[in-house]
């Protein structure tokens, strides 16, 4: 499963876990912030998030995609998905070729 995705499922529990987590940072210092603020500021955080962990999953599908060389690896890929150690023992990938 990709990262982004559990991120993508998450979002509200990550919404509130850094709002909460603000009101905390700020109950602890002493310090009051706004809730307009802490509404921005969670909000570019989640942003930031799941564009970081978006990046990750495309990052790693195109490498996978575009590496070539297997030779003894265990991880094979094909049409942009890859098996890592699975391929051999799946029936769902008997049709891939190995190269041997």
């Amino acid at each position: 499963m990709a990262i982004s995705d559990v991120v993508a499922r998450n979002l509200t529990t990550i919404f509130l876990a850094l709002m909460a987590s603000f009101q905390a940072y700020a109950f602890v210092c002493g310090r009051s912030f706004n809730g307009g603020y802490v509404v921005i500021v969670s909000t570019a955080a989640v942003i930031l998030i799941l564009l970081t962990t978006l990046t990750w999953d495309v990052s790693r599908k195109a490498t996978c995609a575009f590496h070539r060389d297997h030779g003894d690896s265990r991880e094979v890929c094909k049409g942009g998905i890859c098996w890592h150690g699975v391929a051999p023992r799946s029936p769902a990938s008997q049709s891939i070729n190995y190269g041997h």
